[in-house]
């Protein structure tokens, strides 16, 4: 056996041995070990040396955070994982309690609460965790009890990972799987009314033309044509959300279409006294999709902006470039474009729910317009999320290709 894989052995044999006082051992617990007090220590044990770097290249590279605490949820131990996570630097996270970092006080509580339980362990617990810059992640923790070289309980080991794209990815998988679902029972629902709605129609029109009706029976049978073109209307919206059309992509300047969309609604911004603001900070590369239906995206979002401000305010749209990694780890170039009002801002059970068909705050809504408009980015290969404060207002993040490649 070569000396380099018996000295690994022996690494791995100090490593699984469960009393193994590493730090008392080598005699420095604040895990410095240039000073020349300990040459000598370093000299006698260069084996225990290994094993403390390794420990410590182990734990701070790991691609997660890392936490002990004390009984009292004071954070004792904090790896750089957890500070790149969190935005606190090591030092901050050393000053403070774990209690901070939840969003929810009792989520924090009970962390402490169950970890208290001899022999209790968290497995993938999935919480809120609040960033320095105020941003909250969603974070997926596990933790376990903190033994001592006796066996004694000294705290809690908490190793949590940033789960927060994952979430978005689920949601959105979730949401295209109901769109799908809805879409399918729209169109064959639609198909089966509609030839109904033109025999009706047919037959209303006949009658109108040679019949001769007193003025009351008029305006009923001009009543019935109004309400079957009503009807056939909504089918139209109905086929637009379950058959959107396959897009005919090619490369579009955004810009060009932003003003396109702006110059069919300019009378009405002028109207409702709303402020139209284009931010382009920079030249966007040309973008690969369908030009009728991403206007057609910013055309409702337009609108939808214009309700949400009734007593004026300002729309402001900016575009920006963003790099994208997919599953397959190949990263792909996106423009951004950010749609911004000071209107009413929405609620958060609300927010939850405006891309699902037929939800609806309007009263003379149909609900549909946003489903659509997730249905069309999601063909044209892009992603659309919305951010919003009530009574602040909200914004809209639409992302689009730049690259032809599926």
């Amino acid at each position: 056996m070569s000396s380099k894989l018996y000295k690994q052995k022996q690494i791995f044999s100090l490593l699984n041995s469960r009393a193994f006082p590493l730090e008392e051992q080598i005699g420095d617990k604040s895990g410095d070990l240039s000073s020349g007090s300990h040459s000598s220590e370093r000299e006698r044990n260069p084996l225990l040396h290994q094993v403390y770097h390794f420990h410590k290249n182990v734990i701070q590279n790991l691609n997660a955070g890392l936490l002990t605490l004390d009984l009292n949820g004071a954070i004792t131990f904090a790896n750089r994982g957890s500070a790149d996570l969190t935005g606190y630097a090591v030092k901050q996270l050393l000053d403070m309690k774990i209690q901070k970092l939840f969003s929810n006080s009792e989520d924090a509580d009970k962390l402490l609460t169950l970890c208290a339980v001899p022999g209790k362990k968290i497995d993938e617990w999935e919480t809120q965790f609040i960033r320095k810059d105020g941003h909250r992640i969603e974070v997926e923790i596990s933790a376990s009890h903190l033994i001592d070289t006796t066996n004694n309980f000294e705290g809690i080991v908490v190793l949590f990972r940033d789960v927060t794209e994952i979430h978005q990815l689920q949601k959105q998988v979730e949401r295209m799987e109901r769109l799908a679902l809805l879409g399918e029972l729209s169109a064959g629902i639609a198909h089966e009314i509609r030839n109904p709605l033109a025999g009706i129609k047919a037959a209303t029109q006949v009658l109108e033309e040679v019949s001769d009706f007193d003025e009351p029976q008029k305006q009923l049978v001009h009543r019935i044509v109004r309400e079957v073109d009503k009807a056939n209307r909504l089918l139209k919206e109905f086929f637009k959300f379950a058959k959107p059309g396959k897009p005919k992509l090619s490369f579009h300047s955004i810009e060009t279409i932003v003003e396109s969309v702006y110059l069919l609604l300019a009378p009405r911004f002028r109207k409702s006294n709303i402020e139209f603001v284009e931010d382009f900070p920079e030249k966007m590369p040309p973008i690969y999709v369908d030009e009728t239906q991403i206007e057609q995206v910013l055309l409702n979002l337009f609108l939808n902006a214009l309700d949400a401000m009734d007593e004026g305010g300002r729309l402001t749209v900016t575009t920006f470039k963003e790099s994208l990694t997919d599953v397959e780890q190949v990263e792909h170039q996106y423009v951004g474009v950010k749609i911004t009002d000071t209107g009413h801002g929405i609620a958060e059970e609300v927010k939850e729910k405006i891309f699902n068909p037929f939800f609806t705050t309007k009263q003379d809504g149909l609900g549909l317009g946003l489903s659509i408009c997730s249905r069309l980015i999601e063909e044209n290969r892009g992603r659309i999320e919305v951010f919003s404060t009530p009574g602040e207002g909200t914004c809209f993040v639409v992302l689009l290709p730049t690259f032809q490649n599926d």
